[in-house]
C-alpha cells in the first residue's frame, strides 16, 4: 500500500532524439513544474541520460521510446538495446520477450496515434497474447485532456483488459519535447511510493504495481477502509473509501482553473457503480461500495477546465476486488 504519492512525467524527449531541450534544460524546466520525478524516453536512444543525472529533484528514471513500425513501446531501465527492426506485427510478444530479457518495463505510447506518415508506427499494430508482460498503458497522451480526442479510444481499451484480469497501469505521458505549447503545466502521473523520498527503483516499483494516477494537476487518490490504494487488492464487500483532493500544485502552474464536479466510481464493462456529485473545492469525502469477488473499480473526478465542461480531471487506478 502506497504512503506517499508523487508528481511524475514518465513520457519526455530531448535534442539526443526530436526534442528542442538539452538533457540539462529537460531537467531544470521539471524542477519549475514541480515535478518529482521523470523518465528520460528518447527515440530509440539512452544518449541522453547521462547529461541529465542531477542531485535533488526531479529524479531521473532512465528509459527508451522504441520507436518501431508498428507501434511506440516506452521502456523503463533497460540494461541494454532491446531490438526490434527485425519483427513484424505478428511478433508482439517477442519484443515483449526482449524488453523482459533487458530487465526493461515496458508500456504502451498514445495506442490510437495517427499512425504512417503523420507519425510512423504511432499507432499500435502488434499483435500480443500475453498482455501480462505490459505494464502500463498511456491512456491519457498530451497534457489536456480535449486536445487528444484518441485518449477516449485509449481508456475504452484500458477498461476493456481490466475486464480481462490484465492489471495494467494507467499513465499519462505528455509527450513533452519543448517547453512552449504545454496547456495544463501541472497535468502528470501521481506515483505512490511506500516511503516519502523518492528514488527511481520507486518510481519503476510504483509503475510495475499499478500505483498510479492519471490528472490535470490536482492531486487525488483514495483509500479504502481495510487500507487499500489505487493497484491494490481489496476485500469483497461493503467498503468504504475515503477521498483526498489538492490544487496545491495544480494552483501554482496551471492557468485554467480546474473545477471536480463529480466522481465517477466505474468497474467491469466500464460501467458507473457509482456517481456521486461533489463540491466545488472538496479536499476530502467518503462514500460506500459493495464490492463484488472478481471485478475492478476505478475512480474518476470529472468537472470543468476553465471553459471546458464535462472533462476528465483524473483518473485512479483500479483496485481489484477478491
Amino acid at each position: 500500500m502506497p504512503e506517499h504519492w508523487f508528481a511524475c512525467e514518465l513520457h519526455c524527449h530531448t535534442c539526443h532524439s526530436d526534442g528542442d531541450f538539452t538533457p540539462e534544460a529537460l531537467m531544470e524546466t521539471a524542477r519549475e513544474r514541480l515535478l518529482d520525478g521523470i523518465a528520460l524516453t528518447d527515440h530509440n536512444t539512452m544518449a541522453g541520460v547521462p547529461q541529465a543525472q542531477s542531485e535533488g529533484a526531479p529524479v531521473l528514471l532512465p528509459g527508451v521510446e522504441l520507436t518501431t513500425f508498428y507501434g511506440h513501446m516506452p521502456v523503463l531501465a533497460p540494461s541494454r538495446w532491446v531490438e526490434w527492426r527485425d519483427l513484424k506485427p505478428a511478433q508482439g510478444d517477442l519484443l515483449l520477450r526482449r524488453v523482459k530479457e533487458a530487465g526493461g518495463t515496458a508500456g504502451i505510447a498514445h495506442p490510437f496515434q495517427l499512425g504512417t506518415p503523420i507519425c510512423t508506427g504511432g499507432h499500435w499494430d502488434y499483435e500480443v497474447k500475453d498482455k501480462s508482460q505490459i505494464a502500463y498503458l498511456e491512456i491519457w497522451s498530451e497534457g489536456c485532456p480535449f486536445l487528444n480526442s484518441s485518449n477516449r479510444r485509449a481508456i475504452a481499451l484500458w477498461h476493456s483488459w481490466l475486464d480481462q484480469g490484465l492489471r495494467v497501469a494507467p499513465t499519462m505521458g505528455r509527450d513533452w519535447h519543448r517547453p512552449t505549447d504545454n496547456p495544463l503545466p501541472a497535468a502528470c502521473t501521481y506515483l505512490g511510493c511506500s516511503r516519502d523520498r523518492l528514488t527511481a527503483e520507486a518510481m519503476l516499483a510504483a509503475v510495475r504495481s499499478g500505483h498510479t494516477v492519471v490528472s490535470a494537476g490536482p492531486h487525488f487518490v483514495y483509500t479504502t477502509d481495510d487500507g487499500q490504494s489505487p493497484g491494490d487488492t481489496v476485500r469483497a464487500g461493503r467498503r468504504t473509501f475515503s477521498f483526498a483532493l489538492s490544487f496545491d500544485r495544480s494552483d501554482r502552474l496551471n492557468a485554467e482553473t480546474i473545477v471536480c464536479e463529480k466522481l465517477i466510481v466505474r468497474t467491469n464493462g466500464g460501467r458507473a457503480a457509482l456517481e456521486m456529485p461533489l463540491e466545488q473545492r472538496p479536499t476530502a469525502w467518503e462514500a460506500q461500495l459493495l464490492l463484488e469477488a472478481g471485478q475492478w473499480y476505478a475512480a474518476e473526478l470529472w468537472g470543468s477546465i476553465g471553459e471546458k465542461k464535462e472533462q476528465l480531471i483524473a483518473a485512479a487506478a483500479a483496485v481489484f476486488a477478491v
